[in-house]
């Protein structure tokens, strides 16, 4: 019997809102939205919740939205069983910022921008990898210190080019260990760790999106040649580049694997 992905998650109902208007969405699931300018106050049940810009706003089933004159949001809801399943064991709303929640902003916006031309594979495979990277955000980022999100930003922005957690610490004028202890106190990982997991994020993007050779990817993402690039990544994943690439390619999506898997023909 083929597997149904659908059963498992999917998003739908895409939204785009600009202006200030009171917005509400009345959907079972995951309701996850982007404020990509502006701010905006979300009622849910009994919770008021700022949101500004750059931030992600989840909440289980219905929920409204007041814009302010300035603001721009953008959402999608998911269903299906993994959907209703973080749903029961998470918060029932909550705000992550997009720094601390890599590639999230990126992909609800391609969702929203190509909803119409996209495969339902692809809509169910990226819903299942927003579910991951909601559930292992940090969700008191928003309170992070300023030092923690310049090191953040700086790290998504030059992930391929900055040499090491010395080189970030220099950069924003502080010392290795502070940098170290501050990035620790309010993401739960290293800053080390956390500009390993961009690369590593890059490198799977890469891996799926054409047919680079493994050392161009390497220098593309930030790894001295092919051989380093192939021990971080089974160091983190537990597989080659290239299995992992052959894995999503051609075989069928499993709801218990962790990995984006993506249709290459429909992946912007």
């Amino acid at each position: 019997m083929a597997l149904n992905l659908q059963d498992y998650c999917y998003c739908r109902y895409p939204i785009e809102e600009k202006g200030k208007k009171t917005v509400t969405y009345e959907h079972e699931g995951i309701n996850v939205f982007l404020v990509s300018e502006g701010s905006c106050i979300a009622y849910w049940k009994d919770k008021t919740i700022e949101v500004n810009t750059g931030e992600i706003l989840y909440s289980s089933d219905e929920i409204s939205i007041d814009m302010l004159s300035d603001g721009h949001i953008i959402g999608i809801n998911i269903d299906g069983s993994i959907a209703h399943r973080f749903c029961r064991e998470s918060e029932g709303a909550f705000v992550t910022s997009g720094v601390f929640a890599p590639f999230l902003p990126q992909q609800i916006t391609q969702i929203v921008t190509n909803y119409d031309t996209v495969s339902e594979n692809y809509l169910c495979n990226i819903s299942f990898e927003i579910i991951n990277t909601l559930n292992s955000s940090d969700k008191k980022s928003i309170v992070a210190s300023k030092l923690v999100a310049q090191a953040v930003s700086l790290i998504k922005q030059n992930y391929s080019t900055v040499y090491g957690v010395e080189e970030l610490a220099e950069n924003l004028n502080v010392s290795k260990s502070h940098l170290v202890r501050e990035f620790y106190k309010y993401t739960g990982i290293t800053p080390g760790k956390y500009l390993s997991n961009i690369r590593i994020d890059a490198v799977k993007q890469l891996l799926v999106e054409g047919n680079l050779s493994l050392n161009a990817i390497a220098l593309k993402t930030g790894f001295s040649g092919d051989n380093y690039l192939c021990k971080a990544f089974k160091k983190a994943t537990g597989e080659t580049p290239m299995s992992y690439k052959t894995k999503i390619l051609n075989s069928q999506y499993l709801p218990n694997q962790m990995s984006l898997k993506v249709d290459p023909e429909v992946y912007y």
